[in-house]
């Protein structure tokens, strides 16, 4: 009976561990160069150059050009500048303001390039540049990478 017992506990303990530990992997940021392909599903986001502008008050405009594809065969892909947000190194999160690129539906096949402009703070530093959408079934097979990639933007 006690062997049974230990069996089960360190099963059960076991279990936790890789739990614990395959939820710690899903959820890290792996930081990556600025043009690194960000795969979510059918749809891939390259960030093909960034730069940076002093406005009057103080604060800067991070406008990051990218490129969308949708390598789908039959849907389209309707791209939101939500979708990308930027993160500085204290952790405070950026979303597109009102100047970036309206939504538009990419058709199957298609690309569409899109400006995204962000207001950060002067004390904005270690810029990073990351996407959430959904969760879409060819993410659920590499484990959300895309939602986990930081792109470095300097600053």
């Amino acid at each position: 009976m006690r062997l049974i017992l230990w069996t089960a506990a360190a099963l059960l303990a076991a279990v936790l561990v890789a739990g614990i530990g395959g939820y710690a992997l899903a959820h890290s940021a792996l930081e990556v160069p600025l043009a690194t392909p960000v795969h979510h599903d059918d749809f891939t986001f390259v960030a093909r150059s960034v730069d940076q502008v002093r406005r009057s008050d103080g604060n800067r405009d991070v406008r990051v050009h990218l490129t969308v594809e949708n390598d789908a065969k039959v849907v389209g892909y309707e791209w939101e500048p939500a979708t990308a947000y930027v993160l500085d190194g204290a952790g405070r999160r950026y979303a597109p303001d009102g100047r970036s690129t309206p939504p538009v539906n990419i058709a199957a096949g298609a690309r569409s390039d899109a400006t995204l402009v962000f207001v950060v703070p002067p004390d904005a530093r270690d810029l990073r540049l990351a996407f959430w959408d959904t969760v879409m079934m060819g993410d659920v097979f590499d484990g959300l990478r895309y939602a986990r990639l930081r792109l470095k933007l300097g600053g």
